[in-house]
């Protein structure tokens, strides 16, 4: 039972995480211009891609989960980028 409420807490935690560095880098990138220099100097897919605000925000968290993969070698990362894009956003906003 106590490992089952840890798994748990870990799960939450680092998708909290996620999406809170998700949401920063999506807003460091809006300050610093990037993503204007993406709409309009990226190929046609980029460009539509930095156009959606969910779709950076899903590309991020899958970053930042291959990130912690790599680092925690805990394949629980692989779920985060459905739970912590929507929080992301609303982070964001």
């Amino acid at each position: 039972m106590i490992m089952n409420n840890l798994l748990l807490f870990q799960a939450v935690m680092m998708t909290l995480i996620v999406a809170l560095i998700a949401a920063f880098l999506l807003l460091a990138a809006y300050k610093t211009g990037i993503v204007e220099y993406l709409q309009v100097h990226g190929n046609k897919l980029v460009a539509e891609m930095a156009h959606c605000d969910f779709c950076m925000c899903w590309w991020l968290s899958v970053a930042v989960s291959i990130v912690f993969l790599v680092v925690t070698m805990d394949f629980l990362c692989f779920g985060i980028p459905f739970l912590s894009t929507p929080l992301a956003r609303w982070i964001k906003s």
